[in-house]
């Protein structure tokens, strides 16, 4: 279930810090069901979070580190807002709690209309933006209706309005991730090694938002423990 109060009773942003500056968001929908206490897969990713934080605010000046905007959400039998899209320097990195089923077709929903929103926010401002990212992490599958999400989501990747990507550790449902994102951009994590994965996603998005070009994706050096799907 999600609360859409926010979205139908919150004002948009009046400001965007560095408006002129090319902004790029990314929200990460993580996987907090259960079955993410085994072999303490919830306590890694709280790290992994903490090192996306430390990496991204050494590796840019000022300016950048507000034109990094990020987004948490969590899902389990509930679909939580953990923190709306904010500059990654004033990210409040949380403690999450494993428990419960998995709802993903509700997380993507979320997480398009948050990118949704931000885009508008960015628009309002007149400020340029890189196409923004899902990241979505799981150790297994939707067990709620998603279909009309991945309707939308095939639907946005085509407009070039997103470019989502999914990490799947032990237990991931890899047959279902591959009928929700482009195959690509699915990968397995080895060795429950989060903080590997968010110092790439760091490293990602840094040399994205300081590129000079008009890609929307970068290559980076994947970690060892970041395996591609096959088809």
């Amino acid at each position: 279930m999600i609360d859409q109060t926010f979205f139908d009773d919150a004002p948009l942003p009046s400001s965007v810090k560095y408006a002129t500056e090319k902004h790029v968001a990314c929200v990460f929908l993580l996987d907090t069901s259960y079955s993410m206490r085994q072999n303490g897969a919830i306590d890694k990713l709280n790290e992994g979070l903490r090192a996306f934080k430390a990496q991204t605010l050494n590796d840019l000046d000022s300016h950048a580190k507000a034109c990094i905007d990020v987004a948490i959400v969590s899902f389990s039998s509930t679909v939580d807002l953990i923190q709306d899209f904010c500059p990654v320097e004033d990210m409040q990195t949380p403690v999450l709690d494993a428990y419960g089923k998995t709802a993903m077709g509700g997380a993507l929903e979320l997480g398009m209309d948050m990118i949704t929103r931000q885009k508008q926010v960015y628009d309002n401002s007149g400020t340029p933006y890189f196409r923004p990212w899902i990241f979505c992490i799981t150790d297994g599958g939707p067990n709620d209706d998603y279909l009309d999400a991945i309707r939308r989501l095939k639907w946005m990747e085509q407009e070039k309005k997103v470019l989502a990507f999914c990490v799947g550790v032990e237990g991931c449902s890899f047959d279902i991730m591959k009928d929700i994102f482009a195959h690509e951009r699915i990968f397995m994590l080895d060795n429950l090694d989060f903080t590997g994965l968010f110092k790439f996603v760091s490293s990602s998005l840094t040399a994205l938002r300081n590129s000079t070009g008009l890609t929307d994706s970068i290559q980076v050096q994947k970690p060892d423990n970041m395996i591609s799907i096959p088809l």
